[in-house]
């Protein structure tokens, strides 16, 4: 009887998230699209707002589903695709792709984003191994910090970029850079979310070797977990999925960090539950960041980047206090 009660406020919890989930998502793009829209405004509504809400659900999905993965595979809970540099890589990407013209473009999306992210995850793919088999005591410390050089290098490469590159372009790169979601087609918007839910539901697959790894890398392999096989093809994966949305919005920040670990506390690490939920707060916190962008500063508008980093950052700084306090 009482594994069966266990069972039923396990199934009711589930319930409920995902309830409250769904319904405060729709409530978030109602307002995204409607708040501040007169009733003659509808055009605008369809023609600048629905790409743009759009664009936000598959950037925000990707990017909270992408830094659920990543703190799993590198066994750092701080882990990220903005704080390891991946997204920078990303943007190093799409920079190339378009001053060397060998990259396709459709919508605003370019094809060589992902190849950026998938190269700086690689180097941290191949820095986290040797740290695995040198045995230091402080790894994730190590491949933080491996992280967030890549990141500055990216940053760098970026800044030549900016300050060879045609003058006229600037303005607008610089933008984007910091998270922009302000020049969102209906085209590209499309294609973000279908590939983005494609992918992450390919992730999802991977849940039980993904629970399984957090016992260990030798754990889940004495289990039948290909590890390496796992790896390669979620980083490869998760590589995808931040080329999208650096591709289609920009670099934004600290959303793969917060939203995975208010999650986690709310359903627990299992990632049959966490890795969706994570899909749809990813989407919440994206959509209402873009809104405040656009609505708290008006007639101004702040890149939605700059918004989430304003509230990213010092939660950040509370997480590594609370870890400091917890190990003291």
């Amino acid at each position: 009887m009482a594994s069966q009660r266990i069972s039923v406020k396990k199934t009711n919890r589930r319930f409920f998230a995902y309830f409250w989930s769904i319904l405060i998502l729709v409530l978030v793009i109602l307002i995204a699209l409607r708040w501040g829209a007169s009733v003659a405004a509808w055009e605008v509504v369809l023609d600048l707002r629905v790409p743009r809400v759009l664009l936000a659900l598959g950037v925000g999905m990707g990017l909270a589903v992408g830094g659920a993965v990543l703190q799993v595979l590198f066994s750092n809970p701080l882990c990220e695709p903005y704080i390891l540099g991946i997204s920078s890589g990303s943007a190093v990407g799409v920079v190339i792709g378009l001053s060397s013209g060998l990259s396709w473009n459709f919508g605003g999306l370019v094809g060589t984003s992902f190849l950026g992210a998938l190269a700086f995850a690689g180097v941290l793919y191949w820095a986290s191994h040797r740290i695995h088999r040198s045995g230091l005591g402080k790894g994730r410390s190590v491949l933080l910090l491996i992280g967030v050089m890549l990141g500055f290098l990216g940053n760098s490469l970026l800044a030549l970029w900016l300050a060879l590159g045609d003058p006229t372009e600037i303005q607008n790169a610089s933008t984007w850079f910091f998270g922009d979601l302000s020049r969102a087609r209906l085209s590209g918007a499309i294609i973000v979310v279908t590939l983005v839910v494609v992918i992450c539901a390919a992730i999802c697959s991977w849940s039980s070797q993904l629970d399984a790894l957090l016992l260990g890398e030798e754990e889940a392999s004495a289990i039948g977990v290909d590890v390496q096989l796992m790896q390669k093809t979620l980083i490869g994966l998760t590589s995808i999925l931040v080329g999208l949305c650096v591709s289609g919005g920009g670099v934004i920040g600290f959303v793969g960090l917060l939203v995975p670990h208010g999650v986690r506390r709310w359903v627990g690490a299992s990632h049959r539950d966490l890795l969706p939920l994570c899909a749809l707060w990813g989407a919440i916190a994206l959509v209402f960041a873009d809104w405040v962008s656009r609505w708290l500063w008006r007639p101004y508008e702040l890149p939605v980047g700059v918004v989430t980093a304003l509230v990213g950052a010092p939660c950040l700084i509370g997480i590594l206090l609370r870890d400091v306090r917890e190990v003291d």
